[in-house]
């Protein structure tokens, strides 16, 4: 019997239905807009009332909701509100259940109390604790507010129950156990008037727990909120729509013979399925921006925003470290070509590119072990042993996902900065990854919201499921894979041992059985002459035979006595500029070669470590940065611009991936003896500290460039006290570069923002900076007003030819 989703005239019919709404997303006109509802404190602006006029039609239409998409800072939240208090429900179910990440309940909280009139007040409950009301109670609420990691947690206990329950003959209405267990997701009493995803794009993958979750909840009408619906391909809108149950495309198969053809699979022309998107997108999103018009004036009314490419010439010795990199992982990548195992070693491909494009920046970057996991030990390879059955096959099968190339899992994503993680970071007992970085500063947001709630010693919940998590027991992914994929790793041992140092088994999963000895006698010899290998250490013969002139300064008793990389040095005081193509200064370079000093990788992870912990010793890691300085083609790039942007008096903000490099330009403004004064910005300072130094930078005129980590500082911080932006480093997805650029383009902005890319040419950011541009190119297609403007003026007959109706 044909499955009746995939039958052909019902999908017809549905898609005729669809195409009726995309005429309720023609220009609203004046006198058809809704006016600010009674019950808002404060009215609205003009994109707000067409937001609301369109979100009633949706509503009252077949769709039942939509996709509100509105740039950051237009005000999505106070549209949602007006929508709540201006559509209510004449009968039950009357209640509108939000469903955000855990950092913006209370803020929800607080635009509801702030927003709406006291005379209106609504009654609001935060469903996420562990005082969860029962299902009745829950829906005597207007408002209910809980988390994705939330809704994750019930619908798990809900299908343990099922399960356990079989075979019995349960009354589910009047249960208790059932009523006590779940209330979200109670098959009787949990109905709910309106659900509302606020950053939706935290369900864009489709076969994620948080995207099966939301699209179990009963309600009559479903929302989702983003400024960003589409980070990376159009795959990532089919959760929305499952979500939504938008017919026919709330089904895979429909999505895929529609718009395959947009993210890899065969189909129809792509201009033609770019067309039909459009259509849908028209029929179901309302979409704006800062420089969107109504009635002939922008939205917002904001300076001026330009951008600069910079691109910094890697100099000769820079050239030939980074080209013999490159070819050794060409030489790696292809062996797992020709044996077919590329997919196998996906975690170990990740980390080559991340140390090609760590070394356009600073070949100290290669040193560092700060972003790396913790060291797989003993401890954790019994922490491993413990891990749940459920935990191990969702670990399991998410890998060989990623082996086989399945399309709809790429790999490891970080659910909180969204970067692909060649090693995650997976803390117990619940077993859900986080790169390091942010699952450390999400352990410090949490003790800092325990201490503010009179909670000290309050527990930590997981950002995915809202369980229990203990910040001292955690795994890696290769520790992981060493217990319970062991096949997985003896198989790369004999395509690896070819006696290549550059990279370290944890950090590359490169998975060798440690019980043998010709293979533990060969990671000994790597670490007598490489220092350790906990991250990628480049043996002294990749960056060439450069002879050292001995340095009474090097028998500083911080030194370590293991022989590291010799990078390429200048002589002090040197800056090349940026600009002159190919680096060529064979004065400098060979002056560069008399002077170097050896810096120990092993001196420079342990200076580091310790200098997160107090001032002392921060002073001592810098003098060594400082006696041991090394610049780069990016570090003198950066310094010249700060020298230009310093004689406009015009504060500026540097962002960079890795935390070092703005240790480093730190280190290099004094280098420079550039009297700037500057601050820093970075996940792994506790929130005081970070309100702080944002409260001096905008405050204090004297301040005048800000260092921030892209992961800390993309979102959330509003630094328009600066006009000038510097992205050191292109990030995998564009969109995390936009939000970190808006901190400093937003409202409130009074000046030109000069936005600033410094890139090195030739290298792998070169095809970094493409993909950026043809994700880019694919979304803005796809949420093109102009075209959707176009597409709303065709008549019923010409959208049906579009889709061969």
């Amino acid at each position: 019997m044909q499955d009746i989703n995939d039958d052909p005239r019902r999908s017809r019919e549905e898609v005729e239905a669809l195409l009726k709404n995309v005429h309720a997303g023609m220009e609203i006109l004046a006198e058809a807009r809704e006016g600010t509802p009674t019950e808002m404190r404060y009215p609205l602006y003009t994109h707000q009332q067409v937001a609301l006029t369109w979100m009633k039609r949706q509503e009252k239409g077949s769709n039942k909701g939509g996709i509100l998409a509105d740039d950051m800072g237009l005000g999505k939240t106070i549209s949602v509100l007006s929508l709540i208090v201006s559509h209510k429900a004449t009968q039950s179910p009357k209640t509108t259940l939000i469903v955000a990440p855990l950092s913006l309940i209370r803020q929800w909280e607080d635009e509801i109390k702030k927003k709406i009139k006291s005379t209106h007040t609504l009654l609001v409950t935060v469903y996420h604790n562990t005082q969860k009301a029962q299902a009745l109670e829950l829906m005597k609420n207007d408002v209910v507010l809980t988390t994705y990691g939330t809704l994750v947690s019930e619908k798990k206990k809900l299908a343990n129950w099922v399960k356990n329950s079989a075979g019995r003959k349960i009354n589910t209405k009047t249960d208790p156990g059932l009523a006590s267990l779940v209330s979200l997701f109670h098959p009787d009493h949990s109905h709910f008037y309106r659900v509302v995803l606020d950053e939706s794009q935290m369900i864009k993958n489709s076969k994620a727990q948080a995207s099966l979750a939301v699209a179990s909840l009963k309600s009559k009408y479903r929302w989702c909120l983003s400024g960003t619906p589409m980070m990376n391909g159009v795959d990532e809108l089919y959760s929305s729509y499952k979500f939504l149950g938008i017919k026919p495309y709330n089904n895979w198969t429909e999505f895929r013979r529609a718009f395959g053809v947009l993210f890899g699979k065969k189909g129809d022309p792509q201009a033609q399925a770019m067309k039909n998107l459009q259509v849908l997108l028209k029929a179901t999103m309302l979409r704006r921006t800062k420089g969107s018009e109504i009635d002939g004036k922008p939205i917002l009314q904001l300076p001026e925003k330009s951008e600069e490419v910079i691109y910094a010439a890697l100099d000769e010795d820079e050239r030939k470290f980074y080209s013999d990199l490159e070819s050794q992982s060409q030489v790696q990548i292809n062996k797992y070509l020709r044996k077919g195992t590329l997919g196998k070693h996906y975690s170990h491909v990740l980390v080559l590119l991340l140390r090609l494009r760590q070394s356009c920046c600073h070949p100290h970057l290669l040193l560092d072990s700060d972003e790396a996991a913790p060291e797989v030990d003993s401890g954790m390879l019994e922490r491993v042993q413990s891990l749940s059955a459920a935990v191990v096959l969702r670990l399991t099968e998410k890998s060989r996902a990623v082996e086989n190339g399945d399309a709809m899992d790429e790999g490891f994503e970080c659910p909180i900065c969204y970067d692909i993680m060649p090693d995650p970071t997976i803390p117990l007992p619940c077993g859900h990854e986080l790169c390091a970085g942010c699952l450390k500063q999400h352990v410090e947001n949490a003790n800092r919201d325990n201490i503010r709630n009179g909670e000290e010693d309050g527990p930590v919940k997981c950002a995915v499921c809202r369980g229990p998590l203990d910040p001292q027991n955690v795994i890696t992914f290769s520790a992981f894979k060493r217990v319970h994929m062991p096949k997985v790793n003896s198989g790369s041992s004999e395509e690896e041992s070819d006696g290549s140092v550059w990279t370290s088994d944890d950090e590359a999963g490169r998975d060798e059985d440690d019980g043998e000895a010709d293979q533990s006698a060969e990671k000994q010899q790597d670490v007598e002459e490489n220092g350790s290998l906990r991250n990628f250490i480049v043996p002294d013969d990749v960056y060439g035979n450069i002879s050292d002139d001995d340095d009474d300064d090097d028998d500083d008793d911080r030194s370590s006595t293991s022989s590291e990389p010799k990078p390429p040095q200048q002589a002090k005081g040197e800056t090349p500029s940026a600009e002159k193509k190919g680096g060529k200064k064979a004065p400098r370079i060979k002056e560069a070669k008399k002077r170097r000093k050896k810096i120990k990788g092993t001196m420079l992870q342990s200076l580091r470590k310790e200098a997160k912990k107090n001032a002392a010793a921060w002073k001592d890691y810098t003098k060594y940065l400082s006696h041991h300085w090394l610049s780069s083609a990016k570090a003198r790039a950066c310094m010249e611009l700060l020298r230009k942007i310093q004689d406009t008096g015009e504060k500026t903000i540097v962002f960079s991936q890795w935390t070092m490099l703005l240790d480093l330009l730190e280190v290099a403004l004094k280098k420079e003896s550039l009297d700037i004064r500057h601050c820093r910005y970075t996940g792994e300072m506790s929130m005081s500290q970070r309100d702080d130094v944002a409260y001096k930078f905008t405050t204090d005129p004297n301040m005048k460039v800000m260092m921030v980590s892209l992961r800390a500082g993309n979102a959330g911080l509003n630094l328009v006290a600066a006009s000038r932006v510097v992205i050191m480093d292109p990030f995998w997805n564009p969109y995390i570069e936009m939000q970190a650029v808006d901190r400093a383009h937003r409202i409130g902005q009074q000046k030109p923002v000069k936005v600033y890319r410094i890139l090195t040419q030739e290298t792998v950011e070169d095809r970094i900076v493409q993909l950026q541009e043809k994700k880019r190119a694919t979304v803005d297609a796809a949420l093109d007003e102009r075209e959707g403007a176009k597409l709303a003026g065709l008549s019923l007959t010409e959208l049906r030819f579009l889709f061969n109706l």
